[in-house]
C-alpha cells in the first residue's frame, strides 16, 4: 500500500494538472481497488481520449502503458485496447493498429467501436469491400456505423444500395447532416442532379461551418450546369475554410482562381 506523503503528492500532480491522463492514472492505480480509484480509472481513460482527440499521443501512451499494469474488467480492457489502437494509428503505424483490431474483434466480435475502427483504417487503405464486411453486420447501431457503411457501398459503387441506406439513416437521424451529404453524393452519382441538390442543400444547412458540405453542394450545382450557384457556394466555403484543398481546386476549375 502506498503511504500517504505519496497519496498526497500524486493527488497534487492531479490538482495542478488537471488534463493530464498521466497524473490522474498513477493516481487511479494507488488507490484501487476502491470506488474513487475506479472512478479515477474512467476520468483518465476519458482524458486520454481527449489527448488523443488533440493529437497528443506520447501522453496517451503513457497514461495507458499505465493503466494496463493493474486495471481489470472486460469493458475497461476493451476500451483500453480501442484506445490503444488508436494511439497506434496516430503514429502511423498501421499495421500494428490493424492487429489490435483483429484482436479486439476476435475476443469482442460484437463491439461497436472496433468494427467502425477497423472498416475506416479499410476503407483509407481502399480495401472497400472488407469495410463492408466489417461494418455491416453493426449498420444498425447509429449513425456513425450506418454512414461509414453507406460510404463503403459508394466505393464498390453500389449505388442504389448506398442510396437507400442513406434515406433510412435519414429517417432515424433526420437532424444530421452526414446522411443528407452521402445521399446526394448517392444521388449525384445516379445522375439525380436534382434529387442531389436538394439532398445536399439540407446537408449544408444542418451543418454551415462544414467545409465539405460547401464542396458537395457546389459539385450538385455545377453538374446542373449552374455555374454562378456553384462558384457561390465554392466562394462561401472559403470565407469558412481558405486553407481547403478541395474547396481551392474545385474554385480554379470553375473561375480560374480564388474569389
Amino acid at each position: 500500500m502506498m503511504d500517504e506523503d505519496e497519496l498526497r503528492r500524486l493527488a497534487a500532480q492531479v490538482e495542478v494538472r488537471p488534463g493530464d491522463p498521466v497524473a490522474r492514472a498513477r493516481l487511479a492505480l494507488a488507490l484501487l481497488p476502491s470506488p474513487e480509484g475506479e472512478a479515477l480509472v474512467r476520468d483518465a481513460l476519458m482524458r486520454t481520449r481527449t489527448c488523443l482527440e488533440l493529437g497528443l499521443h506520447e501522453p496517451a501512451g503513457e497514461a495507458l502503458a499505465l493503466l494496463r499494469q493493474g486495471v481489470h474488467g472486460p469493458e475497461v480492457a476493451l476500451e483500453l485496447a480501442l484506445l490503444e489502437a488508436d494511439v497506434t494509428l496516430q503514429k502511423a503505424d498501421v499495421g500494428r493498429a490493424r492487429a489490435l483490431l483483429e484482436a479486439v474483434l476476435a475476443e469482442h466480435p460484437d463491439a461497436v467501436g472496433a468494427r467502425l475502427r477497423a472498416a475506416a483504417l479499410a476503407l483509407g487503405l481502399g480495401e472497400a469491400e472488407a469495410a463492408r464486411r466489417l461494418i455491416e453486420p453493426v449498420a444498425n447501431a447509429g449513425v456513425e456505423p450506418r454512414a461509414l457503411y453507406v460510404q463503403a457501398l459508394l466505393a464498390l459503387k453500389l449505388v442504389d444500395e448506398a442510396a437507400q441506406e442513406a434515406e433510412t439513416g435519414i429517417e432515424q437521424a433526420p437532424e444530421v447532416s452526414l446522411m443528407y451529404q452521402l445521399l446526394g453524393i448517392a444521388e449525384l452519382t445516379r445522375g439525380r442532379v436534382e434529387s442531389a441538390t436538394l439532398a445536399l442543400s439540407e446537408g449544408l444547412r444542418l451543418a454551415p461551418e462544414d467545409p465539405v458540405a460547401y464542396y458537395n453542394l457546389a459539385l450538385a450545382f455545377e453538374a446542373s450546369g449552374s455555374h454562378p450557384a456553384a462558384l457561390g457556394v465554392t466562394d462561401a466555403g472559403l470565407e469558412l475554410a481558405p486553407t481547403d484543398a478541395r474547396l481551392l481546386a474545385l474554385r480554379a476549375r470553375l473561375g480560374g482562381g480564388p474569389g
